[in-house]
């Protein structure tokens, strides 16, 4: 790993980042999926070894592990140094033997686990839904995933013994099983979603918004904000959360239950404009759509189709808003007027 990287995580721990730091690694992790692995690996070793973040406590903690003989060494030439602030030297050479330990232990796991889980970890089971096929995944843990057309996600088989960790590409609405010594992980464009039982929906079908729905339960979520770098956003039941990856920014608030309601079957719109629409009845049925020509006015709908066919469901639109179609094969021709 690269050593800039590394003093970024450090200091990304240690809540001592400056803002472009935050951003170079999230720039780094958005590069290979693995980067986030690491830094996730990393950031769940240092919690889980209670290394605290309060510099006094991380100080304290090093000094107690140094033999007196050497601390006494390392206090003579810091003292013969320049520094003024003798603490904060202190301060930094602890802080950076506990970094190494950190690394150094999460390097030894890692090389464990490749020499003796290598079979194990080459059973990544990836499922994926074409555009016009949803389906239910049961997974060994007991959960469920219902996986949106148009999606995939990908995950270790069997899992690992501290976490259940799934990349998603699209949609997907989860019912967590509970299990208190591994949390349910969700990894989708940089977004990650956190839950020990619950059910959720996460939207990520666009890489610059993915939208996190809360039906029950609690979820802890951890984005990258522009102003405030990594930090972590918790939702209860009945919350929505939406991140934007270009803008770096959260909106919260409350959201309508029948948004998750396609996994029922059930496609709901809500002040949906003509191009939300169309877009999303070619991702639900897997027909493409071409407008033979502009409509004049912007419509907007409000409404819901309970496993309604398309020709019903454009049969109802055109009717509405005056438009005819054609469905030749795999296509539809939109005809305005």
């Amino acid at each position: 790993m690269d050593t800039n990287i590394t003093n970024i995580i450090l200091r990304i721990l240690t809540s001592e980042a400056s803002k472009k730091e935050k951003i170079i690694l999230k720039e780094w992790m958005d590069k290979d999926p693995d980067n986030q692995r690491k830094y996730e690996a990393i950031r769940s070793y240092w919690t889980e070894q209670n290394y605290d973040l309060c510099k006094d406590k991380i100080f304290n903690n090093v000094k107690r592990r140094i033999s007196e003989d050497k601390r006494q060494k390392i206090s003579k030439r810091l003292k013969k140094s320049k520094a003024i602030d003798y603490y904060k030297m202190w301060l930094k050479v602890a802080s950076s033997i506990v970094i190494i330990s950190i690394f150094s232990a999460y390097l030894f796991q890692t090389e464990i686990s490749a020499r003796v889980n290598t079979s194990d970890r080459k059973q990544i089971i990836t499922k994926k839904n074409p555009f016009g096929q949803k389906s239910t995944i049961y997974l060994s843990d007991g959960s469920i995933v219902n996986l949106n057309s148009g999606s995939s996600v990908s995950y270790l088989k069997g899992f690992n013994k501290d976490k259940r960790q799934i990349e998603l590409s699209g949609e997907a609405y989860f019912e967590v099983a509970q299990d208190v010594n591994r949390p349910f992980i969700v990894v989708a464009h940089g977004v990650t979603t956190t839950a020990l039982g619950t059910m959720f929906n996460v939207n990520a079908y666009s890489k610059n918004e993915v939208i996190v729905s809360l039906s029950e339960g609690k979820v802890q979520i951890e984005v990258h904000n522009e102003h405030e770098g990594f930090q972590d956003q918790y939702l209860v039941a009945g919350e929505q959360l939406a991140y934007n990856n270009d803008l770096k920014t959260l909106k919260r608030g409350l959201f309508n239950p029948k948004t998750n309601a396609w996994k029922d079957g059930v496609l709901f719109f809500e002040n949906a404009s003509q191009k939300e629409v169309f877009e999303a009845l070619e991702l639900w049925y897997g027909f493409s759509f071409l407008i033979s020509e502009p409509f004049e006015d912007e419509w907007r709908i409000n409404a819901s189709y309970d496993n309604q066919n398309l020709d019903w469901i454009l049969g109802s639109l055109g009717y509405i808003q005056g438009f005819d179609f054609e469905i030749l094969d795999k296509k539809v021709v939109v005809k305005n007027g």
